[in-house]
């Protein structure tokens, strides 16, 4: 990766070990400059890369062994089935072809392994938190391996009346029939509920005015019940002469069911005593279906005394959504189920069956064809790339007499890097590139497609024998055509006219073989809104996105024990993409771990998360949706392996 011309952050299995993650959300801290966005009430992952976090629901390019995969309302990934977690900064469209300037993230999953290998985990924790998990892999026939993970987990909260549940099971096959061919095939089913909490409101601007632990639904809504199936089919072939074939297909079904009520916005919502709030009462009905499918060729070749390593491929995706939600709002002058937001009282009186509200079904089909030659010569690595899009929705709103509506859009993305390494060790890379991405409609209007341009400078070094490796950059990005929510009403959008993202950033891995593992990465984004037809918006910070984040973990060995710790700084930021004043406060919170190897196959560990108890405030989508993080909690995990 020394001389590869992209800043890419690689979290193996070790690292997600060493900080006993469970959700992608517990890891990204330590790959730096990815900052936590509105999650909808926990039932989603969403992050910014750099400052933009791409769409409103989804987010920026999540992929699945490199087929996006946020795609519809997926619950957050387990990293149960994951081996590691890869944060591609920068320009990626060109390969990856959703079209975020900040980067993207590739979720490689666990495949079966041709030795036997026996784990299996079980916690407890706080909030009555339990969690089991067990993964088992191995060879069944020649050249057949087989692999079976399974999670359950129970939880509540220390929000009030809140409480989820996740059930996992994951199977795969890898089959090599022939020298140089090998079938994979690798499937997930989840069932996941927990409540939508949007949690706490934040008073005449103070995020933190309330008791953290104070609910603002209501508890006989229930959970809201996600499923979800995933299947992914890969062919590999190696047909001689450095030639690869790579062909595959992804595919998803999913579903979100449930109720939820939550503070309501403008006068319907917040009152003016400051602590009385009325609220919306919804049901949700969301399905999905998706299938990617790629063809890939790579060739190793040498041409004109230059080294090429080429990849042209072609991909096609197909995605299907049915959006029912029904909804029950008051007015201004009536606000529907008041609350007292810190004396609450629930089910003061009979809730509302929500009336219709939205009906829609919406396809969405993109076709690319795209190619990369990375050209090595001496000390230099020549990236060249790019991508042809079409990308095409059709969304008929059932409200509206089936009403069509029809976005359309293409175009290339082009991409080109160099790096130098200057000496051992030691390189130097230059990055451009550029974006395409189709902005939904909102069952309304439609919208032109947001474009962008990415560009870096930065520096990689690899030292001490490979032990202590980092990379430091500074980039500048701009995206045009961004959809921004109205603040009275989130279902309606309207078009920012240019946003822009500049800073730098560093990060550090120490690794000491069966001794040590550091890291340390520290970002500083400048994120605004530069042009706009509001003139309020123009100069305003972009939502979730702190100016300053850092973080530190370090673990070490001590003969059979372990211990570690990481302390994680976030800084002040923008509460809601309104261009209002509201604040979310910055933030240093710390964790611990110890641990100890009872035997050589069964070891145990105690983790404790925000050590000193700070009340902090995680996200928010806007100042009635502020979600407040979790106080000191305490788990311990036994771990045995075969």
């Amino acid at each position: 990766m020394l001389r590869y011309p992209q800043s890419v952050r690689v979290l193996d299995r070790q690292e997600l070990d060493a900080v006993n993650a469970n959700r992608l959300g517990d890891v990204l801290d330590l790959a730096g400059g990815v900052s936590r966005q509105n999650d909808f009430g926990g039932l989603w992952d969403k992050f910014a890369i750099r400052g933009f976090a791409g769409d409103e629901n989804s987010g920026p390019d999540i992929q699945i062994n490199r087929f996006s995969s946020n795609y519809g309302f997926n619950a957050p990934y387990d990293l149960a089935t994951i081996e590691r977690v890869e944060v591609l900064k920068g320009a990626t469209a060109a390969l990856s072809g959703r079209g975020e300037p900040g980067g993207a993230i590739n979720l490689v999953t666990k495949a079966p392994l041709d030795t036997l290998a026996i784990r299996a985990d079980a916690s407890y924790g706080s909030w009555n938190f339990r969690r089991l998990t067990a993964d088992a892999t191995g060879p069944v026939a020649k050249d057949l391996s087989l692999r079976l993970i399974g999670v359950v987990e129970d939880r509540d909260s220390f929000r009030d009346h809140v409480g989820g549940s996740r059930r996992l099971i994951a199977p795969s096959v890898a089959w090599a029939p022939l020298a140089g061919l090998r079938l994979l095939y690798q499937a997930e089913y989840m069932r996941n509920t927990t409540v939508l909490d949007r949690g706490v409101v934040g008073v005449n601007g103070d995020a933190r005015a309330m008791d953290r632990r104070t609910f603002l639904g209501e508890p006989g809504d229930g959970r809201i019940r996600q499923n979800s199936f995933w299947q992914q089919a890969s062919l590999f072939a190696d047909l001689g002469s450095g030639i690869g074939l790579e062909l595959g297909g992804s595919q998803r079904d999913g579903s979100l069911r449930g109720f939820a009520t939550m503070v309501d916005f403008g006068a319907r919502g917040l009152q003016k005593d400051g602590r009385t709030a009325g609220r919306d009462r919804r049901y949700h009905d969301f399905g999905w279906n998706d299938l990617s499918l790629r063809g890939e060729l790579t060739a190793r070749v040498q041409a004109l005394g230059l080294d090429h390593d080429l990849r042209i491929g072609i991909d096609r995706v197909r995605h299907g959504e049915d959006f029912v939600l029904n909804r029950a709002r008051g007015t201004a002058s009536r606000p529907l189920l008041p609350i007292d937001l810190f004396d609450p009282v629930y089910a003061s009186q009979p809730l509302p069956v929500p009336p219709p509200f939205a009906d829609r079904h919406t396809s969405f089909r993109s076709d690319s064809l795209y190619a990369q030659d990375v050209i090595r010569h001496a000390a230099f690595t020549l990236l060249l790339g790019a991508r042809l899009n079409r990308f095409e929705e059709r969304l008929v709103n059932h409200r509206s007499n089936d009403r069509l509506l029809r976005t359309l859009d293409k175009g290339l993305t082009p991409r080109i890097a160099l790096s130098w390494q200057a000496m051992p060790g030691w390189s130097l890379y230059t990055s451009y590139g550029q974006s395409l991405r189709l902005n939904p409609s909102d069952g309304t209007s439609t919208f032109d497609a947001e474009r962008s341009r990415s560009f870096e400078v930065g520096t990689k070094f690899d030292l001490l024998d490979g032990h202590l490796t980092g990379q430091a950059a500074l980039f500048d990005m701009v995206k045009r055509n961004v959809l921004n929510p109205n603040a009275t009403d989130v279902f309606v959008h309207t078009q920012v006219g240019r946003q822009r993202s500049r800073g730098a950033e560093v990060d550090l891995t120490l690794r000491l073989p069966r001794d040590l593992i550091a890291s340390a990465a520290y970002t500083y984004v400048d994120a605004t809104v530069v042009r706009d037809v509001d003139p309020a918006l123009i100069g305003q910070p972009l939502s979730n996105v702190p100016a300053h984040q850092a973080n530190l973990f370090v673990q070490k060995q001590f003969g059979r024990a372990q211990a570690g710790g990481g302390v994680t700084y976030v800084g002040r930021r923008a509460g809601d993409p309104f261009g209002s004043a509201y604040r979310l406060p910055a933030y240093t919170i710390a964790r611990v771990d110890l641990g100890y190897a009872l035997t050589d196959r069964l070891t145990v560990r105690a983790d404790i998360d925000n050590l000193f108890d700070t009340y902090y405030i995680a996200s928010s989508y806007a100042a009635i949706w502020t979600m407040p993080g979790a106080p000191r909690s305490g788990r311990i995990t036994a771990s045995l392996r075969f």
